[in-house]
C-alpha cells in the first residue's frame, strides 16, 4: 500500500470516526441519470438550461473527462462493484458495505419522491447514503437535483454531504469517446472550495473506492478494484501518482482506453480526441508525442484482451 494511501486513511479515520456516539462521517448522495449527456447541461456548454446542476457545479468540481461504459447497464454494474465488466466476479456492492459499517442506506429507482422523502425525514443519528438510479426518459434531473440540494442545505447538512451527479451513458456513438464521455459533478465542501473545472481523467469504477474512503472503510483484502479513489483529485492534488492517467470503457468484445489526449481501441483505431472529439481524422504526423502515447495505451488495452 502506498504511503500516501496510508496517510489518507489515517486522516479520514481521524476526521470521520465510526463511533455511534459521534459519527461525523459524511453523508453521500449519488444521482445517476439515464443517458444524460454533456450537451444536455449548460455548464458543459449544452443548449439546455440546467440551473440547479450548474449551481452545483459552481459549488463543487466539474470533471471534463469522465467515462462510463458503452452500455448503460454495464455502467451501473461498474459503479456498484468498482470492477470493469470484463473483470466481473462475485463482488460486494458498495451500498451493502456502507450499510454494514453503520450508514443508513436507501436506493431509489425511478422514484424522485422516495429520494426526496428520505432526505427530508433524515435524523442525524448516523450518516446516510442515497443512491438514486433513473431509467426513465422523462425525468427532469435538474429539478430533482434542485429539490434534493434545497432539502440538504435547508437541514444544514451541506458542509458534511457529498453530492455526485453523473450519467450511465454519453448518449452518442456506442463505440467512440462520445458514447462513454459522461457529465460528472461533485460537491464536497470539506474537500474542495468549489468553482473548479478538473481535467483529471476518471471513470465510474472510481466511485466505489472513493465512497469507501469517505466512509472510512478499508477495502476488503480479497477485493480487487479497478478504480482509484478520487479524493486527491477532489482536493486539487497536483501529484500525478495520486491520480489516474488513463480510463477504460467496453461493450461486448469491444474495448477502448484513453488518456488526456489520445484513444486506442480493439479495432485498431487511434485518435487525438482532445483535438478531434468526433474521431473523424487521422492523428497528425506532426504530433511527435503520438507514437509513444499510442504504444503506451496499446499496452494498457492489451491487459483487457481476451
Amino acid at each position: 500500500m502506498k504511503i500516501q494511501t496510508i496517510i489518507l486513511m489515517c486522516l479520514l479515520t481521524a476526521i470521520y470516526p465510526a463511533s455511534a456516539e459521534d459519527d461525523k462521517r459524511p453523508n453521500i448522495v449519488i444521482i445517476v441519470a439515464r443517458e444524460l449527456s454533456r450537451k444536455d447541461l449548460s455548464c458543459y456548454g449544452g443548449a439546455h438550461a440546467s440551473p440547479s446542476i450548474d449551481r452545483l457545479a459552481k459549488q463543487g468540481v466539474r470533471y471534463e473527462t469522465a467515462w462510463g461504459m458503452l452500455d448503460a447497464k454495464l455502467s451501473r454494474r461498474t459503479l456498484l462493484t468498482g470492477r470493469y465488466p470484463c473483470h466481473d466476479a462475485a463482488t460486494p456492492l458498495f451500498p451493502i458495505l456502507l450499510e454494514k459499517a453503520g450508514y443508513r442506506v436507501t436506493t431509489s429507482a425511478n422514484d424522485p419522491a422516495k429520494s426526496l422523502s428520505f432526505i427530508e425525514q433524515f435524523k442525524e443519528d448516523s450518516p446516510f447514503l442515497l443512491l438514486h438510479l433513473d431509467d426513465t426518459e422523462d425525468l427532469d434531473v435538474d429539478r430533482l437535483v434542485g429539490k434534493l440540494v434545497t432539502s440538504i442545505d435547508g437541514k444544514r447538512l451541506k458542509d458534511n454531504t457529498v453530492i455526485v451527479v453523473t450519467s450511465d451513458h454519453g448518449g452518442g456513438d456506442s463505440k467512440a469517446d462520445i458514447g462513454a464521455h459522461i457529465p460528472f459533478i461533485v460537491r464536497a465542501p470539506f474537500l474542495t472550495k468549489g468553482d473548479r473545472v478538473s481535467k483529471d481523467v476518471i471513470d465510474l469504477s472510481d466511485l466505489f473506492p472513493t465512497v469507501l474512503s469517505l466512509a472510512g472503510i478499508d477495502v476488503p483484502g480479497d477485493l480487487k478494484l479497478d478504480g482509484r479513489t478520487m479524493i486527491p483529485s477532489l482536493r486539487g492534488s497536483d501529484d500525478p501518482f495520486e491520480k489516474r492517467n488513463w480510463i477504460y470503457s467496453e461493450v461486448g468484445d469491444f474495448r477502448m482506453v484513453r488518456d488526456w489526449h489520445h484513444l486506442v481501441d480493439t479495432e485498431g483505431n487511434f485518435h487525438d480526441v482532445e483535438n478531434d472529439p468526433l474521431q473523424e481524422k487521422k492523428v497528425s504526423p506532426l504530433d511527435k508525442q503520438a507514437p509513444g502515447r499510442r504504444k503506451r495505451l496499446q499496452m494498457i488495452l492489451d491487459r483487457f484482451s481476451d
